[in-house]
């Protein structure tokens, strides 16, 4: 390995150092800010939980979220009807069409 890499060209190496240096510091900077946001994560989190375990707000939510899925079911069932009638129409013009084109090929022949 380390022949390989005594082998690579200078910017390959300063490349490779640097993406090294990038990883290293992502890292280290990434533990010195969890060390740092600890505490006050903490208080955070209870005001968090006192708000979910409201009952009140929690039921109003769930009623919220239900009339959402009917309204979003509704839709669905909405919109597969209009695909349903556009699926006919579409049937329905290209028999008209076809039934066009058999009587232009008559009038061709008389």
């Amino acid at each position: 390995m380390e022949q390989q890499l005594a082998n690579l060209p200078a910017p390959a190496l300063i490349t490779f150092g640097a993406v090294l240096a990038v990883i290293f510091a992502v890292r280290y900077l990434g533990l010195w800010q969890g060390r740092q946001s600890s505490p006050a994560s903490s208080s955070t989190s209870a005001q968090v939980a006192a708000v979910i375990v409201d009952p009140t707000a929690l039921n109003k939510a769930t009623a919220a979220l239900e009339a959402h899925t009917e309204a979003t079911r509704r839709l669905t069932e909405t919109v597969h009807e209009g695909s349903r009638h556009l699926n006919t129409l579409a049937i329905e013009a290209d028999r008209i069409r076809e039934e066009l084109r058999i009587q232009r090929e008559i009038r061709r022949d008389r």
